[in-house]
């Protein structure tokens, strides 16, 4: 080799071998041991692995597309749920747990004092805070996902907007009825306690949801207008309805065999009618107010809010199993055994009714659900009429 005057690098004599370019590692030779070799201008760091990189916040739990802002750090499961600390309303979320939590705890606590005035009066002041509470925390994650894009739900949580109905609706309901105004055993008060709840719905619905602008009534399903439009909201009417027939007749044989297996029979939620008025209130309360209600809530509420955060098949399973777990509230009985039965029962039979009802919502709108629901409903009222003379 030969020295270069220029200063540049002394190049190799001719026939001789050309070294690698200084930032190119040597490649391996057959019987060489040289695995890697990577030039270190450096003494070398620690040595680190992807485990060793804390987990993002929001990773598993959110959909992409959802916002940086307010991620509480990474920390042990449960760590951030009573820190105030990064979240963008405060105060909203300490009432929220203030009242909700002090409002069970004074209702579990009169629950076992002995009936009297004052025990009413703390029984009613439970409730309000419980709703309060429930109602501040709707109104947190109203203001926490206030940043979603359009696409993802940016509303409360149907669940929590549920306990304000439940509630609200048991408060009146329990005031109608200690003014001796909604008796659930009376035709009358059945027809009240049911328009108390389904007005509740739809006041929480509007409320918390389209006031927020989280989900409008079109997109909960609910027709608008146009000629086009008033055309399909009939067709979707007939295709619930005739959807629903044979759903409600194999619902109907599958309970019949679960309650022969459990050896118990379902919970008589209807009151018995002895004159024609009555059984007007009955059918009217049963087969419309009821499925209103419920399909603007448990299909169109719930199942759209979910729909956009989860896979179709996923949100109409949920939307199905609140629905059937809800209605548990419906048995009647007077052991644990019996209670159990009838509860397994209740979700064997409403699951899948629940299936087909949002399934009919997402094909064709909320009034395809609501006729499939008003169909099941009024069946079951013409076979109980049918089956007791």
């Amino acid at each position: 080799m030969t020295s270069d005057p220029s200063g540049q690098p002394p190049r190799p004599a001719d026939g001789a071998a050309t070294p690698p370019p200084p930032d190119e590692a040597p490649a391996a030779v057959e019987g060489d041991w040289t695995i890697l070799s990577v030039p270190v201008d450096e003494p070398p760091g620690p040595i680190g692995t992807d485990e060793d990189a804390p987990a993002p916040a929001w990773v598993g739990a959110i959909p992409d597309g959802a916002p940086a802002a307010h991620v509480p750090p990474p920390g042990p499961p449960g760590s951030r749920t009573f820190s105030l600390e990064g979240r963008p309303a405060p105060a909203l979320y300490l009432i929220a747990w203030l009242f909700s939590g002090g409002g069970l705890a004074l209702l579990f606590i009169t629950s076992q004092a002995a009936p009297s005035g004052a025990r009413t009066i703390m029984v009613i002041g439970a409730i309000l805070a419980i709703a309060l509470g429930l109602s501040a925390g709707a109104g947190y994650q109203i203001v926490a996902r206030r940043d979603r894009e359009a696409r993802w739900y940016r509303g409360p949580a149907p669940l929590l907007v549920f306990g304000v109905v439940l509630a609200i609706s048991g408060l009146g309901s329990g005031l109608l009825s200690a003014a001796g105004l909604a008796d659930g055993e009376q035709p009358f008060g059945f027809l009240l306690g049911l328009l108390v709840v389904a007005l509740c719905y739809a006041g929480a619905v509007w409320l918390f949801v389209v006031r927020s602008g989280a989900l409008t009534w079109a997109q909960m399903g609910w027709p608008t207008a146009g000629t086009d439009r008033l055309r399909r909201t009939f067709q979707g009417i007939g295709v619930g309805a005739l959807v629903m027939v044979p759903g409600t007749f194999a619902a109907l044989f599958v309970g019949g065999v679960i309650a022969s297996l459990l050896g118990v029979e379902a919970p008589d939620v209807v009151p018995t009618a002895s004159t024609s008025a009555e059984a007007l209130m009955v059918a009217l309360a049963a087969a419309l107010i009821a499925p209103v209600g419920e399909e603007l809530f448990f299909r169109g509420f719930a199942l759209t809010a979910w729909a956009r955060d989860l896979p179709e098949r996923s949100a109409l399973i949920r939307s199905a199993l609140f629905f059937a777990v809800v209605h548990i509230a419906n048995i009647n009985a007077t052991s644990f055994r019996e209670g159990a039965s009838q509860a397994l029962l209740q979700v064997a039979v409403i699951f899948p009714v629940g299936l087909i009802l949002g399934w009919l919502l997402l094909r064709r709108g909320i009034m395809a659900s609501i006729a499939g629901h008003v169909t099941y409903n009024g069946l079951l009222l013409i076979l109980v009429a049918v089956t007791t003379r």
